[in-house]
């Protein structure tokens, strides 16, 4: 029996304890609003509001990104300026975020201080004002500066590009953040909030708080809601495509992996609805790698040793994963020269592991799996309300670790290999995004 194995027990026993003493979600319904809580005992709490606004539901380009920076202002209980002096003497953080499919906003406190601050939560998704002049001078300045920075970053630029290259700028393939080329007006904002804003498109997730007190809370501070949303989102549709982007690093960054050439390959992927095929990607994003687990080690996995082959590059998985689809793939980075060079490593990496792997390679990225789920659910409050804000707008309720542990421990070699075909085999529409200088860098078919 290997080391890897006969470890793999009491690592499981663990992460299943761990999971039922500090993070076991129990759900409840505030009137027709979902509701999790995971109370944990800890002297903070948080709560989070996740509504299905993201820019998959937009109904004019960027409009989602521009609501995101627009809420907590002024409301019909207080001014701006009251909020964040009244936030800041309870010590209380308030923070909102986008992604895909969700618009989510959070407020962090100390224990205790929960009626207050679920308040003000209600109040922004009921009650805000939308003032003109907050919006001209306060939010479009942000939105343009955020636009600016992702623009900056090949990384974000290049999976942003590769989701829209995939889905053809529609649904999915909605860009993250609003551009200058399509302006946003305040009109369009406000009907967007107003038509998203409503109690069977919201959840309320809170750790740090008992279930009971969560669900009176929110029965008393998001009675105002309307009852039904009227935004929507088509099922989602994979294209496949090829995208080519002239980057040149910003000044300042000159000397960082910025100034170098990208190369992202995407392939169709999975949706949260298909459980065992989001274990399998999970396994497989695990098994190829590209980090390394140890400070100053490049690590062993598949992708992270292409730095060792090709002078300069990086090289690492990625599995984006959202209700009904999702891309999987890899974002290499190296010497525009070298690029091609790493980048056929990289697609050598998907067709080895079709050739099968070692058990003890699987065991390790089974566990390393294992770890990312439980992690997700440990580490970071808010990555973990972010994770159950999909299953409990989706399905209504939240599934358990052990459920996720059980799925990833069902992953064999010969499901991995046949994951992998399916991903890179003759059938498949790969996406690819090249950014950096594009009259060096390879086009798709040089590489795949």
């Amino acid at each position: 029996m290997s080391f890897a194995r006969s470890a793999a027990a009491p690592v499981r026993s663990a992460v299943r304890s761990a999971a039922v003493q500090q993070r076991s979600f129990s759900t409840a319904k505030a009137g027709s609003i979902n509701v999790a809580a995971a109370d944990d005992g800890a002297l903070t709490s948080a709560v989070t509001v996740a509504i299905k606004a993201g820019s998959r539901y937009e109904s004019v380009p960027g409009v989602a990104h521009v609501l995101k920076n627009y809420l907590f202002k002024s409301n019909d209980k207080r001014s701006a300026l009251r909020l964040v002096r009244e936030a800041e003497f309870y010590g209380g953080v308030l923070s909102t975020a986008l992604t895909k499919e969700h618009l989510i906003l959070t407020a962090e406190f100390l224990r205790g201080d929960e009626d207050f601050f679920v308040e003000i939560l209600g109040d922004a998704v009921s009650k805000s004002k939308f003032a003109p002049h907050e919006f001209y001078e306060e939010v479009m300045p942000q939105v343009v500066a955020e636009h600016l920075q992702a623009s900056a970053s090949p990384e974000v630029l290049g999976l942003d590009a590769l989701l829209q290259t995939a889905y053809r700028q529609r649904g999915l393939g909605a860009s993250l953040f609003a551009s200058p080329a399509t302006p946003v007006s305040h009109k369009d904002t406000v009907a967007f909030a107003k038509g998203a804003f409503a109690k069977n498109n919201i959840a309320v997730l809170g750790s740090g708080i008992e279930s009971g007190k969560l669900s009176s809370l929110v029965s008393k501070h998001f009675g105002g809601l309307a009852e039904s949303a009227s935004v929507s989102a088509a099922p989602a549709k994979y294209f496949g495509g090829e995208q080519r982007i002239a980057f040149v690093a910003p000044h300042g960054a000159e000397e960082t992996r910025a100034s170098l050439g990208h190369f992202v390959i995407g392939f169709e992927g999975a949706g949260h609805q298909d459980a065992s095929a989001s274990a399998e990607l999970a396994v497989l994003r695990s098994l190829l790698g590209g980090e390394s687990s140890i400070k100053w080690s490049r690590g062993t996995s598949p992708l992270s040793q292409i730095a060792d082959k090709v002078a300069g590059a990086e090289a690492r998985s990625f599995n984006l994963t959202f209700s009904d689809s999702g891309v999987f793939g890899v974002h290499v980075s190296a010497p525009h020269a070298r690029v091609l060079e790493a980048t056929k490593a990289a697609t050598n990496a998907f067709k080895e592991v079709a050739g099968g792997v070692s058990s003890d390679d699987l065991t390790k990225a089974i566990a390393k799996a294992k770890y990312e789920q439980a992690a997700a659910l440990e580490s970071s409050r808010l990555a973990s309300h972010e994770a159950v804000a999909g299953q409990l707008l989706e399905g209504g309720k939240v599934a358990s670790l052990d459920d996720k542990v059980a799925q990833l421990e069902a992953v064999s070699k010969d499901s991995l290999a046949k994951v992998v075909e399916k991903l890179v085999g003759k059938s498949a529409k790969p996406t690819t995004v090249a950014i950096g200088n594009v009259h060096v860098l390879p086009y798709a078919d040089e590489v795949l």
